[in-house]
């Protein structure tokens, strides 16, 4: 799942990159790829940022965030669930 939740953010976090939709939008893409690299690493933290981050991207950039926010959205409880598979081993 931390594999899946890295591919889904990364994908997300450059298409919000590319969109160009502003200046807050591009800051939440790029913190968004930031954590989506961490997902292997630190999945729980990085599962939360993502979650944040597609949020705040959805208030901040309304329409123009919704595929890139819902990639990110799934990517960060993918994430945590990889979370839960680390603490099961």
């Amino acid at each position: 799942m931390r594999v899946a939740g890295l591919i889904i953010g990364l994908i997300g976090a450059i298409w919000g990159m590319f969109a160009g939709l502003g200046g807050w939008i591009v800051f939440f893409s790029i913190v968004g790829a930031i954590s989506a690299a961490c997902a292997m690493s630190y999945p729980k933290h990085a599962g939360i940022i993502m979650i944040v981050v597609a949020v705040l991207g959805w208030i901040v950039g309304t329409q123009g965030f919704l595929w890139q926010g819902i990639l990110l959205l799934v990517a960060g409880i993918l994430a945590l669930v990889g979370q839960k598979e680390l603490d099961e081993k």
